[in-house]
Formats: C-alpha cells, sequence, structure tokens
C-alpha cells in the first residue's frame, strides 16, 4: 500500500480546474497530498492521513484507511454569516469531488466520503475557517504467507 500515492490521488481530485467553484466563492487555489511547509493562498485542501485497520483475508491483506480532506476556506475573519454561507456552498462539491473515480486509478479498491465537519482548524499559527471531509479508502493486496 502506498499511502502517499493515495493521498496525492486525493489532492488530485481537488486540484485548481478539476472542481467546480461555487457561486460567490473564491476557487481552489491549491491541493496537496501532503502537508505543505505553510499554507498558501486559499481555498485549498490539504490530505492527512489518520489511521487504518489491517485485516487478513484468504489471500490478501484488507486494509481500510482513514483519511482526512482538510479544506481551509480563509483565515477565521471573525464573520458568521459569510463563513457559513460559505462553508454551506462549498460542502456539496467537496463531497462529489472523489464520487465518480472512487478507485482512485487502480489505487484502492474504493474511496469514498464517510462524514464531514464544519470546523476551524490550525495551520501554521493561523486559524482557520474550514471543512473536513472524512475519508475510507479500502485497499486490497494479495499476499502469499508461508508457515
Amino acid at each position: 500500500m502506498n499511502i502517499e500515492a493515495i493521498c496525492d490521488a486525493i489532492a488530485g481530485r481537488y486540484a485548481p480546474g478539476t472542481i467546480g467553484t461555487p457561486v460567490a466563492a473564491s476557487p481552489m487555489r491549491a491541493a496537496y497530498g501532503q502537508a505543505p511547509h505553510s499554507m498558501p493562498n486559499t481555498p485549498a485542501v490539504v490530505v492527512m492521513p489518520q489511521d487504518g485497520t489491517i485485516v487478513m483475508e484468504s489471500g490478501a491483506w484488507a486494509l481500510t484507511n482513514n483519511i482526512d480532506v482538510n479544506f481551509y476556506l480563509s483565515k477565521a475573519p471573525g464573520d458568521i454569516e459569510r463563513v457559513e454561507t460559505l462553508r454551506q456552498k462549498w460542502l456539496e462539491t467537496l463531497l462529489e469531488a472523489v464520487l465518480g473515480t472512487m478507485t482512485l486509478s487502480g489505487l484502492a479498491k474504493s474511496a469514498f466520503p464517510v462524514g464531514w465537519e464544519f470546523t476551524e482548524l490550525p495551520y501554521g499559527g493561523d486559524s482557520y475557517d474550514a471543512i473536513v471531509v472524512h475519508y475510507q479508502v479500502m485497499v486490497r493486496e494479495p499476499q502469499t504467507l508461508t508457515p
């Protein structure tokens, strides 16, 4: 399993120009499979693996990876009305980004959103209004075990 390639593939689904921009919102500026040194212009996505499970099946490892897509809308301005309106506009676009290609170009058996939350996220000492989309990515790798 190549978690780096999986994170890069997920980030690719959010790259500027690959997803639409909601009305009255700024377009996606960047999408990263690995955390950048500092937060670029927003909105931006940073894909962060969280944890996973491994189960041995007949002749294969079945791996389930929990991966968060952190969508950084903007630095927290304190304008609740504006932020909540933009979060609601962006949510559908973010959830649909991977649904059409759930196998991630052959890297995974499936990749799909299992939940989301509106939150504030820190990055490099600053606080950002954000949406976190929780993904479950399933990988099945053939395995030959010898006694």
